[in-house]
């Protein structure tokens, strides 16, 4: 028998067969980045736009009229911004926190750290390299191919005519629902996503495919929110009380596999993203849930776009999917290959 735990397969003498719904599992593990608000691998460069809560950056920073960590509480003990490499920032604000980069940092007096008076940090912009994105990294192409390997388990409906794809449903009725679409089909213009799934249960759409280009898509409910079946956006002024509780954006999880491209534009995204090989262009729009890419910039015209201070998972134990078969040599292979692929285009 077999069982996934803390991100660790744990195999025993029927480690090639087939794993039942019994088994035990535990929390959706996403090592030291999932503790980021966004997580970029390699580079981030962006223009008027924010992260709400904390920024891993791998790579260089290259950002004008920015915000950071607007959505911390003031207790917040963690550096708001890390950074790998460099770090070039004007006109920004960084709240509730300090920032660290391991190599140049260059700021001028356009840049400030906003702290209240019981955040236990020092208030500066300092150099520190001690954060490991090389583990950091590998435990996300990790898990990827992890969940990608996973069957699916509930339904994917997609509904079109002579003009395209125009909805698409995920229905699911489990603990844990796993979907399956082709990024090719998730990439229609013009459509609406439907997520109708328990509001307790938790939800990976694993999407196949070398690019992925989101625009002009809605996100929907099962149920009407203020007389319609939108998911919610955050109130524009910023209060606490204005914002969305989150409903699935926090329980909802796309798995970019295999996608070396994914460019999304004016888009309110609803839930989490996980595209550990792609290169994310971004304008226009925002993320309610975390963001893991390989690297972030917009198309160079317009905001980037932002991302909202929701985080994904969070619960102890659920029941693994049902019948992952040939388990362990699946998920080895797609890590050997998602790892080779990485090597190739850092070369």
């Amino acid at each position: 028998m077999k069982s996934v735990k803390n991100g660790l397969i744990i195999a025993g003498c029927a480690a090639l067969s087939a794993v039942s719904s019994s088994a035990l599992a535990g929390p959706f593990y996403l090592g030291e980045a999932g503790n980021f608000n966004a997580y970029i691998m390699e580079d981030f460069t962006g223009q008027q736009s924010d992260v709400e809560g904390r920024l891993a950056v791998g790579g260089n920073l290259n950002t004008v009229d920015y915000g950071f960590g607007y959505r911390l509480p003031a207790s917040n003990q963690s550096n708001v911004v890390v950074v790998g490499y460099n770090a070039t920032i004007r006109n920004a604000r960084i709240y509730n926190g300090d920032a660290v980069a391991g190599g140049d940092i260059d700021i001028d007096d356009t840049v400030g750290l906003y702290n209240g008076e019981d955040t236990a940090n020092s208030r500066g912009f300092y150099q520190d390299n001690s954060f490991d994105f090389a583990s950091a990294n590998n435990e996300l192409m990790y898990q990827s191919a992890l969940w990608g390997a996973y069957n699916a388990t509930a339904d994917t409906v997609l509904s079109g005519n002579s003009d395209g794809i125009y909805r698409i449903d995920f229905n699911g009725t489990d603990d844990l629902n796993v979907f399956s679409i082709d990024a090719a089909a998730l990439s229609s213009p013009n459509k609406g996503i439907y997520i109708d799934v328990p509001e307790t249960s938790y939800s990976i759409i694993n999407v196949f495919g070398d690019a992925a280009n989101l625009f002009n898509t809605g996100f929907h409910l099962p149920f009407e929110v203020n007389g319609s079946d939108k998911f919610p956006d955050n109130d524009s002024s910023g209060a606490d009380a204005d914002r969305h509780p989150g409903y699935y954006a926090d329980n909802v999880l796309f798995n970019f596999v295999d996608a070396t491209s994914l460019v999304l534009e004016g888009i309110g995204f609803k839930g989490s993203i996980l595209a550990p090989l792609a290169d994310l262009t971004f304008s226009n729009g925002h993320i309610d849930g975390q963001l893991f890419a390989k690297s972030l910039t917009s198309d160079g015209i317009n905001n980037t776009g932002q991302i909202n201070n929701y985080r994904f998972g969070g619960f102890t134990e659920i029941s693994e999917p049902a019948t992952i078969a040939a388990f362990g040599l699946v998920v080895t292979g797609l890590i050997g290959m998602s790892r080779r692929r990485l090597q190739r285009q850092a070369a």
